[in-house]
């Protein structure tokens, strides 16, 4: 603890040093650099821009019509579409089947009892410091 406000102190002084080493070289390099005034921006006069004509057309271009779901399953054959049900079906039964099952933990009913004191003597006994 002794040494440790002495360490704070140069640790401190180096930092200090260091920064107002950066500050003179960033003097130095403002007086390096001419000064100039900022050029005047003047505002950068565009052309017009021509306006585009939309020409719309005449005749509506018909919208391509996706073919519906019930269509497709008239195509399926029967056996196909029971499968698929079934499937369905076998899926929904799994899950309301299988519960969460909770890990059931055992306790061991067999504590031995710990009496510190007795340790205490045993250990005194098994580890005579004399012999």
């Amino acid at each position: 603890m002794e040494n440790f406000l002495p360490a704070l102190l140069i640790i401190g002084g180096v930092i200090y040093k260091i920064y107002s080493e950066y500050q003179k070289e960033q003097e130095k390099a403002r007086r390096r650099m001419p000064q100039t005034p900022p050029l005047p921006t003047h505002p950068i006069q565009s052309e017009p821009q021509p306006q585009r004509t939309v020409i719309e057309p005449t005749m509506s271009i018909p919208i391509p019509v996706a073919p519906k779901k019930t269509e497709q399953m008239r195509d399926t054959p029967l056996e196909v579409r029971k499968i698929k049900e079934e499937r369905l079906i076998d899926v929904t039964r799994v899950k309301k089947i299988s519960p969460k099952v909770a890990p059931e933990i055992e306790e061991k009913d067999d504590v031995i009892p710990f009496d510190l004191r007795e340790a205490v003597i045993q250990s005194a006994i098994l580890n005579r410091p004399y012999q």
